[in-house]
């Protein structure tokens, strides 16, 4: 595992206090990002982040980083668990307490459910089902203040709802983070399609994207696609042949007055604390 990028917080962050701030986690297979972040005090964010080797066990990786960044397992004021993976499934809500929910969830996944966990977006009555390693699961649990856990997609369909302009027209938005697009689609406010990939070359990217657009019979000329995060221009460049109306969507208009840390932030990890 590598050393966590200039592991030291700033001075403005106080963790004699902790109960002043937001701890938030970001884990990926092969990653651990964290922020501290006082809600009533915005200039007051740290991120940090490290990688994994993929030679080491996952739950080892987790477990070291906890380990040797032991401020983490303070009393925060909440403590996040974001999860970011393509293995995830949405579902009516009225399926959520459903016994056959772990059925539905292994009937379109190859990996089989380690332990199945959930996520409400109200406004679409829809949930979001994640498998976690029931393990990582476990320790987390035990070492963390009572801790939150989310997946990444649910955060984003959560804060695309409420960032898309007039909710009548058709839209669809694409949110790029390291190896990951997210492709999440709208029309009269209603949630059509939301869907992860993870290192896919970048013509696959393209075609899932036009693929996509086609099939829920968007107009190139009317509807809209907004982009976030870190797209390749080769991608952005072909899809300006194809769609007219493309607007780029990054970080909310908050975050420019706080520090240089949150400009580097994910999208569903500020959507927790703003």
């Amino acid at each position: 595992m590598q050393k966590i990028k200039n592991m030291f917080l700033p001075e403005n962050i106080d963790l004699g206090q902790s109960e002043k701030y937001i701890l938030t986690i970001r884990i990926k297979t092969n990653g651990f990002m964290f922020s501290i972040s006082n809600p009533n005090a915005g200039k007051s964010f740290c991120l940090r982040d490290t990688t994994f080797s993929a030679n080491d066990n996952y739950l080892d990786n987790i477990q070291r980083t906890i380990f040797d960044l032991n401020f983490l397992t303070q009393r925060f004021k909440k403590t996040n668990v974001i999860f970011v993976s393509k293995d995830y499934d949405l579902i009516p809500a009225s399926y959520s307490d459903n016994k056959e929910k772990e059925v539905l969830y292994d009937f379109t996944h190859v990996d089989k459910v380690n332990h199945l966990s959930s996520g409400l977006i109200e406004s679409q009555d829809i949930v979001t089902l994640f498998n976690i390693d029931q393990k990582v699961f476990e320790f987390l649990s035990r070492n963390l203040w009572t801790p939150q856990f989310y997946h990444h997609a649910n955060l984003l369909v959560n804060l695309f709802e409420k960032r898309g302009g007039n909710e009548n027209i058709p839209r669809m938005h694409l949110n790029f983070h390291d190896e990951f697009m997210d492709i999440i689609c709208f029309s009269s406010g209603k949630l059509l399609h939301c869907l992860s990939y993870e290192n896919e070359p970048i013509n696959n990217q393209l075609y899932f994207i036009l693929k996509l657009w086609e099939q829920y019979k968007f107009d190139q000329l009317k509807d809209f696609l907004y982009i976030s995060g870190n797209g390749d221009k080769f991608i952005i460049s072909r899809l300006h042949d194809y769609i007219k109306n493309i607007e780029f969507a990054n970080a909310p208009s908050e975050i420019h007055f706080w520090s240089n840390d949150a400009q580097k932030a994910p999208l569903d990890l500020l959507s927790l604390i703003l």
